[in-house]
């Protein structure tokens, strides 16, 4: 089957996760565990991993120099950069 260029369309592509809408405040370790200082808008908060951030993000991982986070809503990972420990 031929198709007309204005007849035949590529797929669309596929879905992608919205950019990570936190700013990256700090870390430390509190027991061995590693905590991430973030904020968004006029809100701080201190994530774990396991954490869902507000229903939409899950902490895989905190390996610095980056924190491993899901996007739940389309379940697909993302990245964000938190640095390395000094």
């Amino acid at each position: 089957v031929s198709c007309q260029q204005s007849d035949c369309q590529s797929p669309p592509p596929p879905p992608s996760p919205p950019p990570i809408p936190f700013i990256y405040l700090g870390k430390m370790f509190e027991d061995g565990k590693p905590l991430v200082f973030l904020s968004k808008q006029e809100r701080n908060l201190i994530v774990r991993e396991g954490d869902v951030i507000e229903g939409s993000y899950r902490v895989e991982s905190i390996l610095p120099p980056v924190m491993t986070l899901t996007y739940l809503p389309l379940n697909m990972k993302q990245t964000f950069p938190i640095g390395a420990f000094n």
